[in-house]
């Protein structure tokens, strides 16, 4: 496949069902953007990826992948481990990156990301934190600026998931699911978390008695505003997603996402989706909209490596009150003054 010269040239890192909700989107929704090249440790899968974005190159290494010069911007869905790895060879190669969720494993390996997004000079980084793009949070987030419910004093989320992978551990839900929920904090209140408390209980027993499916985070932020975090992947009924801002003078809350109002039989139902693809469909459609229209437009926008280290931060902080029964306090370092911005926002 030939790379169009007008359009900026994306390749894709891991094309698992997060990486092929990237990829399809860039392909069939983004005429400013092509993808030209993915990437993948299962040839076969790959493969069938490349040939419904256009027959496009297959990769099998991740690191030729963004080396490769017809390559101008990435994005990375392969496994967590290799996220802070992948995005620093894209600073080293000052290209574009589009970041999955977590930044990294650790607050030492984000750190590092921040240090040489620094010494490029300019963010080039953005984190994969769909929810800011999430029309019912949005309007959460813009009734809070507005001030309609008057000073925030406590936020309230809630994360539900039918089920979880086979041998999760707790980590892995502080990590993969909770550090949503710790984005959405900083970015509905505008302000940082502090401290975090939390608990957490096994029920399921096939997952180990030591892995804590449900978990109740408390935090506290920066300007005095509390919250609590609800994050439970076994929860079996269905995938729900949602938070509430309570304010001195009144609140503001999501709703249940689509789906139509059945009254029958005395009772009143709505169908709740299964998954967060089906959830978030187009929060990730807005997601790669706003990232590609950057990328043309020569800005950056949207949660950065300092938001992807914040959050990473309190996800370590969550396993090590698990692991304590403690509260935990966040050390944070200093903010360089290329994030001193105010909290990322997003453009629309």
């Amino acid at each position: 496949m030939q790379s169009d010269p007008d359009r900026i040239a994306v390749g894709v890192v891991g094309v698992g069902g997060m990486g092929t909700v990237h990829a399809e989107n860039l392909h069939a929704l983004n005429p400013g953007v092509q993808v030209v090249a993915v990437m993948d440790a299962d040839p076969a899968r790959a493969e069938e990826v490349a040939a419904r974005c256009g027959s496009v190159s297959v990769f099998g290494d991740a690191h030729e992948m963004i080396a490769d010069d017809k390559v101008e911007a990435v994005v990375i869905a392969s496994p967590d481990y290799t996220h802070a790895e992948l995005t620093l060879e894209c600073l080293r190669r000052k290209k574009p990156v589009l970041c999955e969720k977590p930044l990294a494993t650790t607050a030492e390996d984000a750190l590092k990301v921040v240090e040489a997004e620094v010494g490029v000079g300019r963010k080039l980084v953005k984190v994969g934190f769909m929810r800011r793009y999430d029309p019912q949070h949005l309007g959460v987030r813009d009734a809070v600026t507005r001030g309609d419910v008057g000073r925030p004093v406590l936020l309230k989320g809630w994360h539900r998931n039918p089920e979880t992978l086979p041998g999760a551990t707790s980590e892995f839900v502080v990590f993969s699911s909770a550090i949503h929920d710790l984005d959405s904090a900083r970015w509905l209140l505008e302000q940082e978390i502090e401290e975090v408390y939390a608990h957490g209980v096994n029920t399921e027993p096939a997952l180990g008695k030591n892995t804590c499916d449900l978990q109740l985070i408390q935090l506290v932020l920066s300007g005095g505003c509390l919250a609590t975090i609800e994050v439970y992947v076994t929860a079996g009924y269905g995938y729900e997603v949602g938070a509430e801002v309570v304010g001195e003078r009144g609140t503001a809350h999501t709703v249940p996402a689509g789906g139509v109002v059945v009254r029958r039989d005395r009772a009143l139902s709505r169908p709740i989706e299964g998954n967060w693809r089906a959830r978030f469909q187009t929060a990730y459609v807005n997601e790669i909209e706003q990232w590609t229209k950057a990328l043309i437009n020569g800005r950056a926008e949207g949660p950065d490596a300092w938001d992807g280290l914040m959050s990473v931060l309190a996800a370590e902080a969550c396993v090590a009150s698990l692991r304590s029964g403690l509260p935990q306090r966040l050390q944070a370092p200093e903010r360089p003054v290329l994030y001193r911005q105010g909290l990322s926002e997003v453009a629309g």
